[in-house]
């Protein structure tokens, strides 16, 4: 081989090796969001009525525990145990960032439950969280069981689990996808070329986070596995052009950079939809969302960036001289393509209607999708600090409250409209009882607070609306419900509907893309339906599963769009390119098949197993995104190799085939 080649190659490696080093030496020690700050909205009504909130009344953040007596002895809380409490009180009271610690009413006449209002903002729950805990867990009497819940512990709970849960789904997808990579082709230097792009995109984008400052959240750790797939899947179709060229005789470097050519329109074009479908989220209200919309788009385009330089020189550096290895490689496919066509001319028709009535089936069960985000759902049923939340709830009502606050001048803003309203709330579905005596503020404000029973997001929005329509309905229409339950129901949605709203605006943009980069509105048409057909089909998939849309869930439709599109690409650009070069239909479509089938089986196989390496994950969110997204690309991988052909087979015999007249040519 020549040696300036190689030289050039591992200048190359090199050059790219440092960056990504030190930038990954960065995105490794990337903070976690303790308090999601990230998943609150900005600019919006209840941001501001949250800031007012705080300014005028102190910090939102209560932690409630409760003391059970043991079912031993007389299963009551003795003398003795009362005036441990006492002095525990009075240390949690002497605690920096506790404001109080207050008595609430418990169900049970044996038990004792404390409200600890925290003094310390969003950015110092942390600490002042983990000291109650540690408190409550060495002064408590042991012969009581103590039990915390509320919101600031939950979102550190989650903080916790969301750390491990990094741990846990990034190296488990990394080791299957080179296991998975190893076992198909059988070359650590073409596993090693198709995971070195995503690698280094992955590296960058966390160093970059840490360098802006950003923070981990449930919505970035998703990031990774993301980025590694997606490069992975665009790496198979550089390694089987590069193995292609091989064939015809090239040698090593000639066939790294004719793979280069020969994917260059196509790649590109897999690249920029898989960026307008990610980007697509950009928009959205929550920071966090738009983080990830951003940071994943930049993702995807460095990937492409990395594989037109560093591909081809690992393939010089390390890939196979020869294809004598992988001669057989395609013979399954080759064999397979005229089959396959032969019994798509005769079942085409089946195929397109069985298809539609799927579509139609599906649309109708998305009309029973539930949107709920409930916080607790993220965690594993078993978890422990679910049981202690249910304890908590069961003495309470609920753990957590939402607040109702009256403006100065309001005609809820004093004494006995404030009694009578809140007495009129607590009729209402999801509003167990007041927590505690309103709040009045220096300038005459009042706050109402009350205690919320256990629900989800969805039920919450409506509740709160109902809040709101009491307060208008008495002539107070300037009374907005706040507080950080407010803020979380309410964003929860408006996330969720925004990543719907965004997967339709991909579907718009990427129908343009498809017209500039294939060069006909046919074909662009043609390209969504594979594409659109799995997200009727995961959507329809949530109901029969009778879980609701999560935020997890929401962005797969415009995160899966971005990226099964490649394959309905580079099948759509072989097909158009032969029939360019007179090829009949079915001439056509048996090359694509010859060509292009096992690049398509393997890529779909790779995002499918890579994204269900994700249910190794213990939280919810890790869990879904992986199934679902597994069985969106299985339903694009059928959609891409039978649909799509069965809808050619019929457009191209009549529209398209006057599109490109000219002298049939026989199947080579």
């Amino acid at each position: 081989m020549d040696f300036s080649a190689r030289a050039r190659a591992a200048l190359i490696v090199a050059l790219f090796a440092l960056p990504t080093l030190w930038l990954g030496v960065l995105g490794a020690r990337l903070p976690i969001d303790v308090a999601n700050v990230a998943l609150k909205s900005v600019g919006t009504p209840e941001a501001s009525a949250q800031r007012l909130r705080v300014e005028h009344f102190g910090p939102d953040a209560d932690v409630f525990v409760v003391f059970q007596a043991l079912p031993i002895g007389q299963g009551r809380i003795q003398p003795l145990e009362l005036r441990a409490l006492d002095a525990l009180r009075a240390s949690l009271e002497a605690l920096e960032g506790v404001a109080a610690v207050q008595s609430a009413p418990a169900r049970n006449a044996d038990s004792r439950v404390w409200s600890v209002r925290l003094s310390a903002g969003a950015e110092g729950w942390s600490e002042a969280v983990e000291q109650i805990e540690q408190r409550v867990a060495d002064e408590a009497p042991v012969t009581l069981r103590a039990s915390l819940s509320g919101l600031p512990l939950a979102e550190l709970v989650l903080a916790r689990e969301l750390a491990a849960e990094q741990r846990r789904v990034v190296p488990a997808v990394a080791l299957t996808l080179i296991a998975l990579l190893f076992a198909l082709y059988r070359s650590a230097g073409l596993v090693l070329a198709i995971l070195a792009p995503p690698g280094c995109a992955i590296a960058w984008i966390g160093g970059l986070q840490h360098l802006l400052g950003r923070e981990l959240t449930p919505v970035s750790v998703l990031l990774a596995p993301v980025m590694l797939t997606v490069g992975v899947a665009a790496g198979v179709h550089w390694i089987e052009a590069y193995l292609d060229q091989l064939d015809e005789g090239r040698a090593a470097p000639d066939a790294a950079h004719g793979a280069l050519r020969s994917l260059r329109e196509p790649a590109l074009l897999a690249a920029l939809t898989t960026v307008i479908g990610m980007a697509a989220l950009v928009g959205n209200e929550i920071p966090a969302v738009a983080d990830f919309a951003a940071f994943a788009a930049l993702g995807v385009a460095l990937t492409y960036a990395a594989a037109n330089w560093l591909t081809p020189a690992l393939l010089i550096l390390a890939g196979p001289r020869s294809s004598a290895r992988w001669r057989a490689r395609g013979a399954w496919s080759r064999a397979l393509g005229a089959r396959v066509v032969d019994r798509l001319v005769e079942h085409a028709p089946a195929i397109r209607t069985g298809a539609l009535m799927a579509a139609i089936a599906g649309l109708a069960l998305c009309a029973r999708l539930e949107v709920d985000n409930d916080p607790l759902r993220v965690l594993p049923g078993e978890h422990p600090f679910r049981r202690q939340h249910a304890a908590v709830a069961a003495e309470l009502g609920g753990a957590e409250v939402f607040d109702v606050l009256a403006p100065v001048g309001s005609k809820l803003a004093e004494p006995v409209a404030a009694a009578l309203f809140a007495a009129a709330l607590c009729e209402l579905d999801g509003v167990v009882a007041p927590a505690g005596p309103p709040l009045v503020s220096a300038r005459g404000d009042w706050l109402s607070r009350f205690v919320l029973a256990p629900s989800g997001s969805g039920a919450r929005e409506a509740l709160f609306e109902r809040v709101e329509e009491r307060a208008r309905a008495l002539g107070a229409p300037e009374c907005v419900v706040t507080g950080a339950a407010v803020q979380v129901a309410r964003d929860s949605g408006r996330m969720i509907r925004g990543a719907l709203v965004g997967a339709l605006a991909s579907l718009v943009l990427l129908w343009l893309v498809f017209w500039a980069g294939l060069r006909s509105v046919r074909y662009a048409s043609l390209a969504l339906i594979p594409n659109a057909l799995p997200c009727v089909v995961v959507n329809a998939a949530l109901v029969l599963w009778g879980a609701p849309l999560s935020f997890a869930t929401a962005i797969i439709s415009s995160t899966m769009l971005g990226l099964i599109v490649d394959d309905t690409i580079h099948l759509l650009h072989r097909f158009r390119e032969l029939r360019r070069r007179a090829f009949t239909p079915l001439a056509a479509l048996e090359q694509v098949y010859r060509s292009g089938a096992r690049a398509v089986v393997i890529t779909s196989l790779v995002l499918a197993v890579g994204f269900g390496a994700g249910a190794v994950g213990k939280l919810a969110t890790s869990v879904e995104f992986g199934a679902l997204a597994a069985l969106t690309i299985v339903t694009a991988f059928f959609a891409d190799l039978i649909l799509l052909p069965a809808i050619l087979v019929r457009t191209s015999t009549s529209a398209v085939e006057r599109e490109h007249r000219g002298p049939a040519a026989s199947t080579p």
